[in-house]
């Protein structure tokens, strides 16, 4: 058995090739919302017998009294190493807490996708392993091989979606990339903002996404699509998108009588993607196994139309180290919760899950 390490290195090690949420780009977002950045190399025994080592990020953030969260988005791949996943997050977690600043009450856990199509998903226990009745970001995904090009994708779509591109073409919508405008970019935030308003999710504010427009795009890039019925503008789409992966984060969109621009804003995002040679078009986000992230259940059936194939991951879990911060924290995030889910419609339409990590 080899042994486990951990070290602190550069974000520079950071590999964001099949995950965005693992880069130097997610850490420069995050660092004006208060989170501070830090990346270790964990090397265990890997499922091959092998050593096998990862370079993983650790978001921290300050919260009251001098303590301290930690949260890692999309990471360990718990599936590679040869123990089991619960193992690997306890031994990691015991590591981090001696390596990252003094007062850390917790750390969370967002762990890769498994398999396709899998949903028996591992189950999480351990002495000081809690698993979060909400998750920070969504718990099922559907995705998109690009592989064998845009026409092959395209070919795989559903009847839903090819009705509703030829209804937006019909109406005379067209979809551009956005121009780097400020007319432009406040005219799809306005949408934004209302499609917000009228579907029951947390809109992000504009310093945050221009912040993300305007990052450097060297390992990741983002891109916002914009939808124009002639000289008006009825929705968009903001994308991040690495040399592996290409991920829809946020959308808005006008209800346009007899039909919607949605549809072809993402066939528009494919396209692309497919055209910057991405492996994968993430459409990020629906509904997991066990009714769990049911608020996402109304975006499954539209992002379902694309084709491609369904993945899921366990829920969000935390490793504590002090039970009572935890405690304190864990209530007022649910009474936070509850008040949002108040102001809910029954159906969601756009990403809200992405909106919880702040």
């Amino acid at each position: 058995m080899s042994e486990t390490t951990i070290e602190r290195v550069g974000l520079d090690q950071l590999d964001p090739t099949m995950n965005p949420f693992q880069s130097h780009f997610w850490a420069s977002l995050k660092r004006p919302s208060g989170w501070r950045a830090f990346a270790f190399r964990f090397t265990a025994e890997g499922a091959d017998g092998h050593s096998h080592s990862v370079v993983i990020m650790v978001l921290v953030r300050r919260l009251l009294l001098g303590f301290r969260l930690a949260y890692i988005p999309f990471a360990p791949p718990v599936h590679e190493f040869a123990q089991e996943p619960s193992v690997t997050i306890s031994t990691l977690a015991k590591s981090l807490r001696k390596m990252l600043p003094k007062g850390m009450a917790f750390v969370r856990f967002d762990l890769p996708w498994v398999e396709p199509d899998t949903i028996e998903l591992p189950e999480l226990t351990g002495k000081s392993i809690r698993v979060c009745r909400e998750s920070v970001q969504p718990e099922g995904t559907t995705r998109i091989l690009l592989s064998e090009g845009y026409e092959h994708v395209r070919m795989r779509y559903r009847e839903r979606a090819r009705r509703n591109i030829r209804k937006a073409r019909a109406h005379g919508i067209e979809i551009r990339t956005w121009d780097g405008s400020e007319k432009s970019f406040t005219a799809w935030y306005n949408v934004y903002v209302e499609t917000a308003k009228r579907d029951g999710f947390v809109a992000r504010p504009a310093s945050y996404l221009r912040h993300l427009l305007a990052l450097d795009a060297s390992q990741v890039s983002s891109h916002l699509y914009i939808a124009y019925q002639g000289g008006r503008i009825l929705g968009g789409a903001l994308i991040i998108a690495s040399s592996g992966v290409s991920i829809y984060l946020y959308g808005a969109s006008l209800r346009v009588e007899g039909c919607s621009p949605s549809y072809l804003l993402q066939d528009y995002a494919i396209r692309d993607a497919c055209s910057r040679g991405c492996r994968i078009y993430d459409l990020f986000g629906i509904s997991g196994p066990g009714n769990r992230g049911i608020h996402l259940e109304g975006l499954r059936l539209f992002k379902r139309a694309f084709g491609g194939f369904v993945c899921y991951r366990s829920p969000s879990v935390d490793f504590v180290y002090r039970h009572i911060v935890r405690f304190f924290y864990i209530r007022l995030e649910q009474i936070r919760y509850n008040s949002h889910r108040k102001r809910q419609p029954a159906r969601m339409a756009q990403q809200y899950s992405v909106a919880r990590e702040e």
